[in-house]
């Protein structure tokens, strides 16, 4: 199955002829990626082309989420993309919002449910109004994008030019707030809960929250590296094409 190729820094060189076992194969965090995209199991021995063509998803496309998902320092180039991709990623954007309100941050509730069970009022009053506050900024943010910047780069694939600017930036702003308070609550779980938390379920609630905060990061990193990138660039090609 390790038939793949890296380049000179080791990392992967995903293509359109590589078979999906291998791309999983290589990095099986990319599993949730095909799932957002609603690709579904099983595989066999299809390569990406062909999958992407299953689904009617740009190969260009996909096999840019994998990379920047795969490796942080990758910088993807957007010119290569069509205007019409802007409506897989946004798919995409919102499968992945649904996946954190629906299923990460509950799971992580149940987790903090459990586990203050054991410690003192205080704490448990202290420490679950963090979280509890903590998820209402995630899902007031994560409405600001399906409310106000998703409908507008929608309109921009549709051909429709708006007058009013993509506020990109401040939305990258806010995630970067998102991304940071949820290592205050990595903090807390390591450094500050009693040791009348057990030791299995201080764990199994860690593995979920670093999860949540590797997932966001990645999120984010799609966000300002393909999606504002090639929205400015469609903005631009219908501009020009309006002359």
């Amino acid at each position: 199955m390790n038939s793949y190729k890296r380049d000179g820094n080791n990392r992967v060189i995903f293509s359109r002829e590589m078979k999906i076992v291998e791309l999983i194969d290589a990095d099986h965090r990319l599993l949730t990626l095909l799932a957002r995209l609603d690709m579904q199991l099983p595989f066999g021995d299809v390569s990406v082309a062909e999958l992407c063509s299953r689904y009617g998803i740009s190969v260009e496309l996909f096999l840019m989420v994998c990379q920047v998902y795969s490796s942080a320092e990758y910088l993807p180039d957007v010119e290569r993309l069509r205007n019409d991709d802007l409506k897989s990623l946004i798919n995409y954007l919102r499968a992945s919002h649904s996946l954190y309100l629906h299923e990460f941050l509950p799971s992580i509730a149940r987790g903090f449910e459990r586990l203050l069970q054991q410690c003192e009022p205080k704490q448990r009053s202290i420490v679950g109004g963090f979280f509890e506050g903590y998820c209402k900024e995630v899902a007031a943010h994560l409405e600001y994008e399906e409310k106000s910047l998703f409908p507008y780069v929608e309109r921009l694939a549709a051909g429709e030019l708006c007058d009013e600017p993509c506020e990109a930036a401040h939305t990258m702003d806010e995630h970067a707030d998102i991304c940071d308070k949820i290592d205050d609550i990595k903090s807390i779980l390591i450094k500050y809960l009693p040791e009348s938390c057990t030791m299995r379920e201080r764990y199994s609630l860690l593995c979920e929250v670093f999860r949540l905060s590797d997932d966001l990061a990645k999120h984010t990193l799609i966000e300002v590296k393909i999606l504002a990138p090639l929205a400015r660039v469609v903005e631009r090609r219908l501009k020009d094409a309006k002359g």
